[in-house]
């Protein structure tokens, strides 16, 4: 690349419903190879503006709309509406690009630990640089919105103080599990992130398929968890409202969760 030339990089606005150029000077460039480095873009009609945070390898980690007071003459009201953080900015790909190169693997990774949020697991993301971490953090997070996952970045130094009986560390500089936390079948998980991901809507596709997982997980785990009765399979997914596949998954991870499954769930071994 020369001095006059910058890698042309581009941002969906979900203001103008399209993707905007960025201009990405040399010195910023040079920064993203240490940290998150955050560039805006001014542009529209009316003008409104777009803050993307790049990563080391130039793709956005995140978007904010910011307020803009002075872009025009119109009323300071018309634009004074603070930072917004919408849904359907974040890009699932982008999202599973901070778990490994290969899509394969990422799509792995992070159904497992997708499966371990859900399942109510603590996850520790480690980076040394923590503000990059709590980019992916939030992205993570913005898929359980209506649900409360317990996640945390530490540093390589913060490892030590990690607590819980068996928590998930993923390390996001090396794309390698430290600990992978409980024992979860995850083939349900991967099949609906790659189905996800073929969608245009991948994003909201995933969180609404987990906000679906999750409210049926809720709800199995209250009946086994409430009175004496016995339940079979099949009763149990009629009552969750899941696909009786997905039952041994739940029943899983209400084990993991204290539950003694084997007591309320007719023909269900304990889990050795």
């Amino acid at each position: 690349m020369t001095e006059d030339e910058s890698p042309e990089l581009y941002a969906f606005c979900t203001v103008c419903q399209q993707n905007v150029p960025l201009e990405v000077a040399e010195e910023d460039i040079e920064k993203a190879k240490t940290g998150l480095v955050s560039v805006l873009s001014i542009h529209g009609d009316p003008q409104h503006a777009i803050l993307v945070y790049l990563d080391m390898n130039l793709k956005a980690r995140g978007i904010e709309y910011p307020s803009l007071l002075q872009v025009k003459e119109s009323s300071s009201a018309e634009y004074d509406k603070g930072t917004i953080v919408e849904d359907d900015i974040h890009d699932l790909k982008s999202i599973l690009s901070s778990f490994g190169e290969k899509q394969d693997q990422a799509i792995k990774s992070f159904a497992h630990i997708s499966a371990q949020l859900i399942a109510g697991n603590s996850l520790y993301l480690i980076h040394a640089n923590t503000s990059i971490g709590n980019v992916v953090k939030d992205q993570i997070e913005s898929l359980f919105r209506d649900q409360k996952v317990a996640s945390f970045v530490i540093s390589y130094d913060d490892l030590d103080m990690v607590a819980g009986m068996r928590p998930t560390i993923f390390d996001l500089q090396y794309g390698t599990f430290i600990s992978e936390g409980i024992a979860l079948n995850i083939e349900h998980f991967e099949q609906l992130i790659k189905d996800a991901v073929r969608s245009p809507n991948g994003f909201s596709v995933l969180k609404n398929d987990y906000r679906k997982l999750k409210y049926s997980y809720r709800r199995l785990w209250e009946l086994l968890s409430a009175g004496a009765r016995i339940y079979t399979r099949k009763k149990l997914a009629y009552l969750v409202s899941i696909d009786l596949a997905l039952i041994p998954l739940l029943l899983r991870m209400a084990e993991n969760d204290g539950v003694d499954v084997a007591s309320r769930v007719k023909g269900h071994k304990k889990k050795s």
